[in-house]
């Protein structure tokens, strides 16, 4: 099994330290850090980059591994990522697994938008709630994207309310500083969020692709999760054979962190059943 993590611009370091253990027992686990992210090679400024490149990565990676066929897990922005990945090598993939995708960046944006604004109300920062709430109504995908940084941005910490569910908001900030991984790499994802921007094929809906997948797919989704908006779900659930969505009701969206157990196990039991 193959997994494409979250970001744009996060490594698979925590996917590895919250799920390699219980997920190797039962299959095996390929994992990576895109390119110019973590611990792989930074981007150079000059360097053109953009989402094509990274399908063209795992493609490669897959030949020099010598696989016929993979399971992709795609998490976030990487279910962006695997789907694409399907799309252009659908003879190579065998299933789909997909926690918390992003389908649909403008779907997306405005959704973390909406969390933004609870967010803020809740702060009692009435005047920054109203200031975003206009920003709800933009249909430009990048511009509303950009915006929907700029509200998260200036939450601070708080941000990580709308991502975590439970009481350890902070818990990726910590496995960081545990990490004994340079600051210098963490940051590397700056420089591969504003390349992908800048060329903007990511801004580009998938939502009217995904009837075209044939492979078992399953979506598992954190009942608190705002990224994976509504509008995405509802799409997703059309009541296709090959699709099936796993809730988490105690997870934001991270259930792999959140509800470490269950998550293994519905993926434990999905690959046996296709």
């Amino acid at each position: 099994m193959f997994v494409f993590t979250w970001g744009p611009g996060a490594g698979s370091y925590d996917f590895i330290e919250h799920q390699s253990q219980r997920l190797s027992k039962f299959m095996r686990v390929i994992a990576i850090d895109q390119r110019g992210v973590l611990r792989s090679e930074p981007i150079k400024d000059e360097e053109s980059f953009g989402i094509f490149d990274l399908i063209k990565d795992c493609e490669a990676i897959r030949e020099q591994l010598d696989i016929e066929k993979w399971g992709i897990i795609g998490h976030s922005f990487g279910g962006y990522l695997a789907v694409q990945y399907q799309l252009h090598y659908p003879e190579r993939v065998t299933q789909l697994l997909l926690e918390c995708p992003m389908f649909d960046f403008e779907s997306s944006a405005r959704s973390l938008l909406m969390g933004a604004i609870q967010e803020y109300k809740r702060l009692g920062q009435d005047k920054m709630a109203g200031e975003f709430l206009v920003s709800t109504k933009i249909t430009d995908t990048k511009k509303i994207w950009y915006k929907c940084i700029e509200a998260l941005r200036n939450l601070g910490d708080n941000k990580d309310n709308l991502y975590v569910y439970g009481e350890q908001k902070h818990f990726f900030d910590r496995l960081v500083e545990e990490s004994g991984l340079p600051q210098e790499n963490w940051e590397r994802a700056v420089n591969h969020q504003q390349k992908l921007y800048q060329e903007g094929s990511v801004f580009e809906s998938l939502l009217s692709k995904l009837d075209s997948i044939r492979c078992p797919m399953l979506l598992m989704k954190g009942k608190y999760d705002w990224v994976t908006a509504e509008d995405q779900l509802a799409v997703f659930a059309n009541s296709q054979s090959n699709r099936k969505i796993s809730m988490f009701n105690y997870s934001g969206h991270f259930p792999r962190f959140e509800e470490p157990e269950l998550y293994a196990q519905i993926i434990k039991d999905f690959l046996i059943q296709t």
